[in-house]
């Protein structure tokens, strides 16, 4: 029998979960399915396979993301004809951005044109990607049922072992144990290490060439140098300064790049979780083909707030079964019990007593989160700079935490190592030295107009830069306020305007010093500014789009249409620049 062959692009797991997840299905069903990570896949292999599937997620303004780079861009500019070949793509996205799903469009189009079949309609899937996989899945049997597996493919791929499957980057050694953290950050337990096998595992699999350091599959453990709170005690947010050195490493970023961290989860939310499905936090358990305590693969490698679907259905077996058979029953309410509730609610209410592999296979993978870098390299030779809120929310009456930003918050201060990669962006780019820049920052989205800023105060650039930067009080949420007020003294910034939303009665945001300011606003885009704009994708952003908008509009003479069209050839022009979350 032929295999299937499906191939995943992702930043952050989620892709080759479903991928893992098809591939299952799949054997479930008698097929033999490969999944491999694209940058695992031999590209001569492509030509001589029979079906193949490709599951992607799509990074930045309609970027492959970094593991289906090198892929993507053998099937767009290098591959021949695939005239036997039959395909369907899924692609993963979020509507808030421009360009979405457009890896998986592209994908999709391309094998097309180079006359392979397509077996089922692409799925272009929003953030809630649950259904639409699950749909695009059942087209794809429906698809495969009338295909004749057994019939050889154009020629006959090369063996290719089953890989194990990547859920994180590869467990490294940190190069010193970790340091007792400043106070108020806390000790962090040491990374995991493999214990003894209980039984004899299976034999590994061939190891695969190893990824340069710095890179997701083998990130780089930088140490944190300073980690400290930007607003004043008395504030309700807290946003971290986070300085890591990359002494020792070979990433060389530039600013507008992001960093991709990969987190730890708290201990004590670990601890809660296993107790609830009663199993001792030395239990070995199996992790890429090595044993493991299974507080260890909780910590490190496991997602243990979100809820898996294949979780959910461990709940038929538990304590209290029916209550949880009308949501089993029905998709939608599966659906809103994993959106409304984390791994702890449903543990504690299910009643649970898995086996424990079974329960660590039933965890997503804990996926990096990604940052905008907030400092210029040549500002901080040897160092990257992060600026994080730490979130910290109440859920069903008990505090619950953000995984990532509570990590770096709460355990990560001076001598702890972090596991780091860089994502380089080729599109939020810093223009040339002499051009004027409106920057656009409320909130964390400070973090690459630092960076920019720091970049042209160490280059001496001639060009002026204006900055809009807004937060919920001035006396306690005017982050980086020295070095900002700094810069309008000595020159950097031509002009800085700030809007603090709750320090008077009618709330005042970014998009209302820009009305203030619209003739000057005018004036710098018809004389060629950038604009830049980084924080919130779904509100923010599109409420600076449409102020910019309004101020073609009045300043310009244009009527809608024609004010839409203006920022279209800003754009076009690549000067309409957008980090958004």
């Amino acid at each position: 029998m032929q295999p299937i062959y499906i191939l995943y692009g992702t930043e952050t797991y989620n892709s080759e979960d479903l991928a893992n997840r098809t591939g299952d299905t799949l054997g479930e069903r008698g097929m033999q399915a490969v999944v491999l990570d694209m940058d695992d896949f031999d590209h001569a292999l492509l030509p001589s396979l029979g079906v193949l599937l490709i599951i992607t997620s799509t990074f930045g303004a309609g970027e492959p993301p970094g593991n289906a780079e090198e892929f993507h861009e053998y099937v767009m500019e290098s591959a021949p004809a695939l005239p036997h070949l039959k395909f369907s793509v899924c692609g993963l996205g979020d509507t808030a951005y421009d360009d979405f799903c457009e890896c998986g469009k592209e994908f999709d189009a391309r094998l097309e044109q180079l006359g392979a079949t397509r077996i089922a309609p692409r799925a272009d899937c929003d953030t809630d990607f649950e259904p639409p996989w699950e749909a695009w899945l059942q087209n794809v049997l429906a698809a495969l049922a009338s295909i004749d597996l057994s019939a050889p493919a154009a020629a006959p791929p090369q063996p290719v072992a089953a890989p194990v499957q990547q859920v994180a980057a590869p467990v490294q050694p940190v190069a010193a144990p970790m340091q007792p953290v400043a106070a108020p950050a806390q000790h962090v337990a040491a990374p995991m290490q493999p214990v003894a096998a209980p039984a004899p595992a299976a034999a590994p699999a061939p190891k695969k060439k190893k990824a340069k350091v710095g890179s997701r599959k083998n990130p780089f453990f930088a140490k944190v140098i300073e980690n400290y709170n930007l607003n004043h005690p008395t504030s309700k947010k807290e946003t971290r300064h986070v300085s890591l050195s990359l002494e020792g490493s070979p990433i060389e970023y530039k600013v507008g790049d992001s960093l991709g961290l990969f987190p730890r989860n708290c201990p004590d939310l670990v601890r809660r979780v296993l107790a609830a499905v009663d199993i001792p936090r030395d239990t070995p358990v199996q992790y890429e083909d090595e044993w493991f305590t299974i507080r260890d693969v909780c910590i490190y490698k496991r997602d243990v707030m979100q809820i898996d679907r294949r979780m959910l259905a461990l709940a038929e077996f538990g304590a209290n079964a029916n209550r949880f058979a009308p949501i089993l029953a029905d998709k939608r309410l599966q659906s809103k019990y994993v959106d409304d509730h984390q791994l702890i609610d449903f543990v504690s209410a299910a009643g649970l007593r898995p086996d424990p592999q079974e329960f660590v296979d039933c965890l997503r993978p804990l996926a990096p989160r990604l940052y905008s870098i907030a400092s210029s390299p040549n500002a901080h030779p040897g160092e990257v700079h992060l600026c994080v809120d730490v979130l910290r929310y109440e859920l069903f009456g008990s505090m619950r935490k953000g995984v990532s930003s509570t990590f770096l918050g709460e355990r990560a201060g001076p001598g702890v190592e972090v596991a780091v990669y860089l994502q380089e962006t080729k599109d939020f780019i810093l223009c040339d030295d002499h051009l004027p820049i409106i920057l656009i920052g409320p909130g964390t989205g400070i973090a690459p107009m630092r960076a920019f800023l720091e970049e042209r105060a160490a280059r001496n650039a001639r060009g002026q830069s204006w900055l809009f930067f807004g937060s919920q009080h001035e006396a306690t949420d005017f982050l980086y306020r020295q070095q900002l007020e700094g810069w309008v003294e000595s020159g950097v910034l031509a002009r800085l305007d700030t809007a603090f939303s709750r320090d008077q009665e009618q709330k005042i945001y970014v998009q209302t010093r820009m009305y203030e300011a619209r003739v000057a606003i005018w004036a710098w885009l018809e004389a060629g500014a950038y604009i830049y704009i980084c924080g919130d994708a779904s509100r923010m952003a599109k409420d600076v789009h449409q102020m910019f908008c309004t101020i073609i509009s009045e300043c310009g003479g244009y009527d809608a249409d024609g004010a839409e069209a203006y920022m279209k050839s800003v754009s076009d022009q690549k000067r309409y620049l957008k980090d958004i979350y």
